[in-house]
């Protein structure tokens, strides 16, 4: 598990997905600031 920099809060790892381009990048959320930071360097196609 990792923890935010900003305020010490839990981040869980989520997807955002773009279906106009067909992209898809995760990155982790915190649940207490909201903080996000991307996980992966750089989007992933939706079909591999």
């Amino acid at each position: 598990m990792k923890t935010c920099e900003k305020c010490q809060g839990i981040m869980i790892v989520e997807r955002a997905v773009d279906f106009e381009v067909g992209l898809t990048i995760r990155y982790f959320a915190c649940l207490n600031c909201g903080r996000r930071v991307q996980a992966e360097e750089e989007p992933r196609p939706l079909v591999h």
